[in-house]
């Protein structure tokens, strides 16, 4: 057997063993590979360890305000800044993370405070005086302090010095100083780039008849009425022979508002004042001319809250491979599962319960008689074939349904059929999504400790990983072995929040980015025969609610100039930081029209020879009532586009694959982590081989990597960006990804390329 084949049955055996229950033996690797591997275990432990909980947790935060309900005031009050959006977005964790909060989730957050205390809190509703909504709202434009930091770089080095050389060590403490002292340039660099393109785009929409507004007051008047009817309150008691008292934390200390009670709420949050996000997979079935959907899943719906601590995985898999290449029928995937209501589907576009199907494909069959007899009439020279349904499209669906139930339905056509079968249609059928649901800056510290933790777990298998391709285990040894227990289906490659401020654009007091809505992104992983490799992944930025505020006059307003520069400016940082290639430079990319309607949208559409997908993805961003600035590129095939809501300001760069900018502000970046099919752990296993043929501790290590990363659902951080994401003036949370992109370990997955926690080093000094 070759080494690559080897290393392909290993890495397919242990990203399907995670499950397994531990059992004996006779396997043991050297005592002095297993002594190193806890000794830098231990390291990672101890790492983690020193990552107060009181940055993520409110039971950690109790315990450090001593289990003080004034002290819990003081905090919510002093420390948690006020953001205007509505409802819950965050929850008490992501509120303790971020440092911010709406008056709703400053409530929540204090009122749980207060209930783990022994004391008794709820919330209480009211409706605002027109002059304390204004009030509040210039309370959110006030200097907010830094986010803290879970480590610093000296942590992390001193963590490491056991396993890699001090001159190394002092030579990435001497880099990320260089990086701190250049900081300022590249950050005014980058404001003056974004400015610049803002000026063009602004001059182009004003000779089209589109005109961006400097400042709205319609919109902040709004915005001052939302403030007021969404306003929330604590009221609470220490025992109960107390008299109740009320807390405004929205406040900030200031004189509190006159305002009256209307609604009493204890325990949870009413579901209709929830942020929340829903999943649905559709297939599209064509007969003759009429076209045909049908649900494959229960839709998957969960609070944005929720979601911001976790990602979703969502996918497309074809139930076996035949020796055709091609699938008998294929199931959806959420979280590595089959959703509820799950249904197996053909590319004749049939149906049915996957438990059903589970019982046999034949079912089929019986599916097929409402049809007709498809397989005869696919077989005929009548004509009839034309008339015979088959599989014409998977729609994937997001749905955004904000506080009191608007919702924004947005559509991705992940497969189209509609001009014909291609070659390999199952190819085309199976992809891979991982969602993130972003609800703003945070610290950090629970992704760290998360990933901290799973390391140490890892690194103790990197022993076994190099028995097993050097042949000591087997792949049937592997289920039982205790090296590859339970323990592993932890989460192993969650998306670290990288600090720093290179989307800082060096605002002046008084303005701010406001995220009104989370930003809901999905990494797509499909197959896509190219020049370079048959894998391909694209971000797409499905919602991303933001609004820019500023102050003039001791007026808060509504800035649509301020929301364009900084959604041109994030473009520009995103592009940077996925290594954009030159000749698709956003700053470079000259305009070719302007497309205000959808009637002009059609003719150019028709006029530039889009594809079906193409012309769908053009129409559904001008229904949303935005303008659309088309930008001369190389071919038709991969337009680009500026989306720009002239109302608002709202901008995004787009392309055929949807959004490609990290829309973040402020402080804070969290990158969009990688997907991989279960093809493409061969392909990163590939790349293994072809890096470390010659060297089998950092192949196991290598190895290990692409199966962690598979089997956890292809949470990753691209952390080998994190110098370009900013400077180390605020930026603890990075400091572990800047340690792993010094020390060059990295993991090549498809077109990717993910930086893990376990440096060269480490590696060498277990696996000597």
């Amino acid at each position: 057997m070759s080494l690559r084949v080897k290393c392909l049955a290993a890495a397919l055996a242990l990203s399907s063993s995670f499950s397994a229950i531990a059992a004996p033996t006779t396997y043991l690797a050297p005592a002095a590979e297993r002594d190193a591997a806890a000794g830098a275990s231990k390291a990672y432990s101890h790492l983690s360890a020193k990552i107060p909980t009181a940055l993520y947790d409110v039971d950690g935060l109790a315990e450090r305000l001593d289990y003080d309900p004034e002290a819990a005031i003081a905090y919510v009050r002093d420390e948690i800044a006020y953001d205007p959006y509505l409802g819950v977005m965050r929850g008490p964790e992501g509120t303790i993370s971020a440092a911010a909060g709406s008056s709703w989730d400053q409530a929540v957050l204090l009122a749980a405070l207060i209930n783990s205390m022994a004391g008794e809190a709820m919330l209480v509703k009211g409706k605002l005086k027109t002059g304390d909504a204004e009030r509040l709202l210039i309370t959110s434009l006030q200097p907010r302090d830094a986010l803290p930091t879970p480590l610093s770089t000296d942590d992390v080095t001193r963590a490491l010095k056991p396993y890699v050389p001090q001159a190394k060590l002092a030579s990435i403490t001497r880099k990320s100083k260089e990086d701190e002292a250049s900081e300022p340039a590249r950050i005014a660099g980058l404001s003056k780039d974004a400015a610049d393109l803002a000026r063009r785009l602004t001059s182009r929409l004003n000779s089209a008849g589109v005109e961006l507004a400097t400042s709205d007051m319609q919109e902040t008047r709004a915005l001052i009425d939302e403030v007021a009817e969404e306003y929330v309150w604590v009221r609470y008691r220490e025992t109960p022979n107390d008299p109740w008292q009320d807390i405004h934390p929205a406040f900030q200390g200031v004189a509190d508002p006159v305002v009256t009670p209307e609604e009493y709420l204890a325990g949870s949050v009413p579901e209709d004042r929830l942020h929340q996000v829903e999943i649905r997979l559709e297939i599209e079935r064509k007969t003759g001319s009429k076209l045909e959907r049908v649900s494959i899943m229960e839709p998957y719906r969960r609070p944005a809250a929720n979601l911001a601590r976790t990602q979703i995985s969502i996918g497309i898999t074809p139930n076996t491979v035949r020796p055709d290449g091609e699938a008998s029928y294929f199931l959806p995937i959420v979280n590595q599962m089959l959703p509820e209501r799950a249904q197996a589907f053909t590319l004749l576009g049939q149906a049915a319960s996957a438990e059903d199907v589970a019982a046999g494909p034949a079912v089929f069959a019986t599916v097929s008689g409402k049809f007709g007899d498809v397989a005869g009439t696919l077989g005929s020279t009548s004509g009839d074939a034309e008339n015979a349904p088959h599989l014409s499209g998977v729609i994937l669906t997001v749905l955004y349904i904000a506080p009191g139930g608007k919702t924004m339905r947005v559509e991705r056509r992940l497969t189209d059929f509609r001009g014909g079968m291609p070659e390999h249609p199952s190819q085309k059928v199976s992809f891979h999504g991982i969602f993130d649901v972003n609800v703003g800056p945070e610290n950090g510290a629970r992704a760290m400790k998360e990933l901290l933790d799973a390391t140490a777990v890892t690194v103790r298998s990197l022993p076994y990983y190099k028995a097993l391709i050097d042949g000591k285990i087997t792949p049937e040894d592997v289920v039982e072995h205790p090296a590859f227990s339970a323990e592993q289906t932890k989460r192993l490659w969650q998306a670290m929040l990288l600090a720093g401020n290179s989307f800082n654009e060096g605002a002046p007091d008084g303005a701010r980015l406001l995220r009104t809505a989370p930003m809901i992104s999905m990494q797509r992983t499909e197959h896509s025969v190219n020049e370079n490799g048959i894998f391909q992944q694209s971000v797409d930025i499905l919602v991303d609610g933001t609004r820019a505020l500023s102050q003039a006059g001791g007026q808060a307003r509504l800035s649509p100039q301020g929301n364009l520069v900084q959604g041109l400016r994030t473009t520009l940082v995103e592009h940077s930081l996925g290594h954009g290639s030159e000749n698709a430079d956003w700053r470079k990319l000259r305009v070719d029209t302007v497309l205000k309607d959808q009637a002009s949208a059609e003719a150019w559409s028709r006029e530039a020879g889009f594809s079906p997908w193409l012309h769908d993805r053009l129409m559904a961003d001008m229904a949303h009532g935005e303008t659309l600035i088309m930008l001369k590129t190389d071919t038709v095939t991969r337009p680009r586009w500026w989306r720009i809501d002239a109302r608002t300001g709202q901008t995004l760069g787009m392309g055929g694959t949807g959004g490609s900018a990290l829309k973040e502000y402020d402080d804070l970046k969290k990158f969009i982590s990688g997907g991989l099919t279960a093809a493409g752990l061969a392909y990163g296993v590939n790349s293994c081989v072809s890096s470390y043929s010659d060297d089998p501790g950092m192949l196991a290590c290598c190895t290990a990597g692409n199966v962690a990363l598979t089997a956890a659902t292809g949470a990753a951080t691209n952390a080998g960006n994190a110098l370009l994401a900013g400077g180390l003036k605020n930026i603890g949370a990075s400091a572990l990804a800047i340690v792993a992109t010094e020390l060059k370990f990295e993991v090549t997955v498809g077109l990717v390329s993910s930086t893990l926690p376990i440096p060269d080093e480490v590696c060498g000094a277990i696996l000597k």
